[in-house]
């Protein structure tokens, strides 16, 4: 974490008046996951009745607080978004769910979760995982 932390000491600034967004944390860790499952496909597959399905795509879920609780959006294809694409993708989902304007489709497909309990001032939380 030190060197992602140091990374944005160094260029948060530059990023944030270029992009008109914040470079947070949850980006860095959409990009080293992206990075990660593309390097170890069989981590992003499925098991299909009796068949490992491996996916060419990387779609990960993510937990956002709202008024009525965690919802858990999909940001798709990670594999193809540089910094600025995952904080703007995941601001807009973000807002959506926040507004009540998130669907069951915005929600499904993920093929890994990422969450963050310690945005509640937690030391332990059990993730959300979605089937399959």
């Amino acid at each position: 974490m030190s060197g992602y932390i140091n990374l944005r000491k160094e260029y948060g600034d530059a990023f944030l008046k270029k992009h008109n967004i914040k470079l947070g944390f949850m980006s860095g860790f959409l990009k080293a996951a992206s990075i990660a499952l593309k390097d170890q496909p069989v981590v992003n597959a499925v098991i299909d009745d009796h068949d490992i399905v491996y996916r060419d795509f990387i779609d990960i879920s993510v937990a956002v607080s709202t008024p009525k609780g965690l919802a858990v959006p999909v940001l798709r294809n990670t594999h193809d978004m540089d910094m600025m694409q995952l904080e703007k993708s995941l601001a807009e989902l973000g807002v959506k769910a926040r507004d009540g304007k998130i669907t069951i489709e915005d929600m499904t497909g993920g093929t890994f979760t990422i969450t963050n309990g310690g945005v509640f001032g937690s030391m332990l939380s059990t993730p959300l995982v979605n089937p399959p």
